[in-house]
């Protein structure tokens, strides 16, 4: 087709050829992307599975101080000022001038223990506490929990509670010894916000997988993925 029969097709005439040679063109790329396709190895997570290992990012557990709240219940009386009643186990624990949180995980105070009764209620047959906050967070006759650092559990064995693989009253974790995933039984102290302290089942220094497990068997073979973060 030379370039004057070219000018004098019409418009729509050239958008149609167009179209076509558009589309000639796209088959003729689409052939050779087929072609080489063909020519490669085709790869699936099950052939890197078992060559790699399955992947997962794991963190090694280490003993650490962590800080046990005590939690119980006020009531706004005025202004920012709350009371309540407390059993004589957490009397014990309560200091005045104690700071209180909202959270078990402490964070920002938002108050301080004004006032511990020594003497017991009739009424409750508890002890009456009272607490001033930093600013009116609610009206007058509302119910707040709050919290108190009261304790610290030495060289705590902790885990987030989400990594817990928890079958009836069992509670399991999945630990990587020589390169497989070990599901291991545990014996849980106690859990909170902070997460699960473990009391038996795992030791500072073993590997923890924390992603990743849900895809796991025991004895896999396994792939750390962030096993540089671990230097």
């Amino acid at each position: 087709m030379n370039k004057t029969l070219i000018k004098n097709l019409k418009p729509r005439t050239k958008i149609y050829a167009a179209i076509l040679l558009f589309g000639v063109l796209y088959v003729f790329i689409r052939i050779m992307i087929v072609q080489v396709d063909r020519n490669r190895p085709i790869v699936s997570f099950v052939s890197e599975w078992g060559k790699y290992g399955k992947p997962v990012t794991v963190e090694e557990i280490k003993a650490a101080d962590i800080p046990a709240y005590t939690k119980f219940t006020v009531t706004y009386d005025s202004d920012n000022l709350a009371s309540g009643f407390v059993t004589a186990d957490i009397k014990d624990k309560l200091k005045k001038g104690q700071d209180v949180y909202f959270t078990d995980n402490g964070g920002t105070p938002c108050g301080k223990i004004s006032n511990i009764g020594q003497e017991l209620d009739i009424n409750t047959g508890m002890f009456p506490v009272e607490v001033e906050f930093n600013a009116l967070f609610s009206a007058s006759g509302s119910i707040s929990v709050v919290f108190a650092d009261t304790s610290t559990l030495k060289k705590a064995l902790v885990v987030p509670n989400e990594i817990l693989d928890i079958s009836g009253d069992s509670y399991y974790l999945w630990k990587v010894d020589d390169g497989r995933a070990k599901r291991i039984q545990v014996k849980i102290a106690s859990r909170d916000s902070y997460g699960a302290v473990i009391a038996e089942g795992i030791q500072a220094g073993d590997l923890i997988v924390v992603s990743g497990q849900s895809q796991l068997k025991d004895n896999d073979p396994v792939n750390i993925i962030n096993r540089e973060a671990l230097k």
